[in-house]
């Protein structure tokens, strides 16, 4: 075994959170914020001060029965440990019979329709995952199962209602990105009567002309003709129990330098009962999937394979604290997490 690690998470907030939400007239503004703070122990007995925390404005206003008109600035711990100060600013429009549409820097649809795996661990393996992060394993990896063309650039999303059945959308996106444009389609399907709930998600991405693209701290930059994605998503519920399966496949044309391209597979389960969670979780990266060499050597390139186990337990303390621990092993480095989220 090359390390063990410890993360040891503090509450951030008080525990008696509790949601701040103002209405006056046709006006509704909406604060939620939630974190946690701790520290890392690795093998060379330095320990690391780590945290993790995402705050959420929201303003929006009535236009009438149906419609309503806002605006939304959200930032959070990741983007910060990428020198960015914006994970989402946008303007929205949204009528309760047709749809929503967005405009502005946030997410893909592609990315907001895509279902994840059933954790209960806190450590954010369904988006730029704090593990992997944390660990420093000197890999390539992709380390989550959604598709996404990232947050910087201008960006418009249309979806339509999500209903019982299902909900569909289009994403375009251009300035401001590394690429020249990108265009994202995703869908969801729900089955939400009988004993089994299911809901299924297919999400495709097309970037053209990504340059120095990078998604996140796991992955070199990416200067290709284009990147093509597909990822896939299934939730099965039954009673207390949740079963996910989740995928994503990266395709690169003619990249240069070293490849971000490949597949991940992802497999969970979570159970309920009373005021606690568990879940058990299984995640499979594998870059450079396909034959690449570099557009410009011609050298061969090489990619990294990476498997991860997680197990996690959570108590719900309060409506909005919980008292959590994970462990598990990410190929030979063992680790064990524990901690207490809360937020309002």
């Amino acid at each position: 075994m090359k390390k063990i690690s410890l993360i040891a998470l503090a509450s951030l907030f008080a525990t008696n959170a509790y949601a701040l939400d103002y209405t006056v007239d046709n006006w509704k503004f909406k604060l939620d914020a939630d974190g946690m703070v701790g520290f890392l122990e690795t093998r060379d007995d330095k320990p690391m001060f780590i945290d993790d925390w995402d705050i959420k404005a929201t303003a929006l206003y009535r236009l009438n029965q149906s419609q309503r008109i806002g605006a939304v600035y959200s930032i959070d711990a990741a983007c910060v440990d990428d020198d960015e100060y914006v994970h989402d600013a946008f303007v929205l429009f949204e009528d309760r019979t047709v749809g929503r549409a967005e405009f502005g820097l946030t997410y893909s649809i592609a990315r907001k329709m895509g279902l994840g795996l059933p954790d209960v661990g806190y450590l954010r393996i369904n988006n730029k995952s704090i593990l992997q992060d944390k660990l420093d394993l000197d890999k390539v990896l992709i380390s989550d199962t959604t598709a996404t063309t990232g947050h910087d650039a201008l960006r418009l999303n249309l979806a339509t209602i999500s209903t019982e059945y299902g909900q569909y959308g289009i994403s375009v996106a251009g300035p401001g990105g590394d690429f020249d444009f990108a265009i994202d389609t995703a869908a969801k399907f729900k089955q939400p009567f009988g004993k089994l709930k299911a809901a299924y998600s297919i999400a495709l991405s097309y970037m053209d002309k990504p340059d120095g693209y990078e998604e996140n701290s796991f992955t070199p930059p990416v200067t290709a003709d284009w990147r093509g994605q597909v990822a896939l998503g299934a939730n099965l519920q039954y009673n207390s129990w949740v079963f996910g399966l989740s995928s994503r496949l990266i395709y690169d044309e003619k990249p240069i330098m070293k490849t971000a391209d490949g597949l991940v597979l992802g497999t969970g389960v979570s159970y309920d009962f009373l005021q606690s969670s568990v879940s058990l979780n299984y995640i499979y990266s594998d870059t450079n999937l396909f034959t690449h060499h570099d557009e410009i050597t011609g050298a061969e390139m090489e990619g990294d394979y990476l498997h991860t186990l997680i197990a996690s337990f959570r108590y719900k303390y309060t409506e909005h604290t919980a008292i959590f621990m994970s462990g598990g092993i990410t190929d030979t480095t063992p680790f064990f997490a524990v901690g207490i989220k809360t937020g309002f």
